[in-house]
């Protein structure tokens, strides 16, 4: 593949991912649906940097289709951020493992809390979020992130996975191509959908 099919790739995810953050969704179901696209998207282009690249297509989806949020911004490339770290540098060269696959999921929510509490608290001093003091962080832990760790390690972190591998294999069968106008459209009409939010 060459670098315009990683890119559609990486696009037709993110967007997809972004499309089920515009969803009224509990926050730790959106960060386990996260962990599935970004182990989908990395078992698919496995290159440092690429999560990074997918978290910034949703938040600019949801900024296109449901105006900017810094909490939503911060979560999102919170997670992004942690996860490619984690596959690139930590776990590096064996992060597929289904061990590995685990400890990311666990680990990639624990430290996006991290990362979103210091945006949300000491870079822009969200003012909910700053009105609601620890009390409100240590609740968002227990009742977002802990839930969101237990489901990515055990389950989505396993089925983006288990599908990329699976996508992978397709794109050998679908002549090369149909594949970019395949992740074109989807992308097209992923983002129709979010202007007619």
């Amino acid at each position: 593949m060459n670098r315009t099919e990683y890119f559609l790739i990486l696009l037709a995810l993110g967007s997809l991912w972004g499309f089920f953050e515009m969803i009224s969704l509990p926050v730790f179901i959106l960060c386990s649906i996260g962990l599935l696209f970004l182990f989908l998207g990395r078992k698919l282009v496995d290159i440092p940097g690429t999560s990074i690249i997918i978290g910034l297509i949703v938040c600019f989806y949801k900024t296109y289709g449901n105006n900017f949020f810094i909490c939503q911004w911060a979560g999102v490339m919170g997670l992004a951020i942690s996860f490619d770290l984690y596959t690139s540098f930590l776990f590096k060269s064996n992060w597929q493992k289904t061990i590995n696959t685990f400890l990311i999921g666990i680990i990639t929510n624990v430290s996006s809390l991290f990362i979103f509490v210091f945006v949300v608290v000491i870079v822009f001093r969200e003012p909910n979020w700053i009105a609601g003091g620890l009390d409100r962080i240590i609740n968002y832990s227990l009742y977002s992130i802990l839930p969101a760790a237990i489901i990515s390690g055990l389950l989505t972190s396993h089925i983006g996975s288990y599908v990329g591998s699976k996508l992978k294999g397709l794109n050998a069968v679908i002549p090369k191509k149909l594949l970019p106008g395949i992740y074109l459209t989807a992308t097209i009409l992923l983002w129709i959908a979010a202007s007619i939010n």
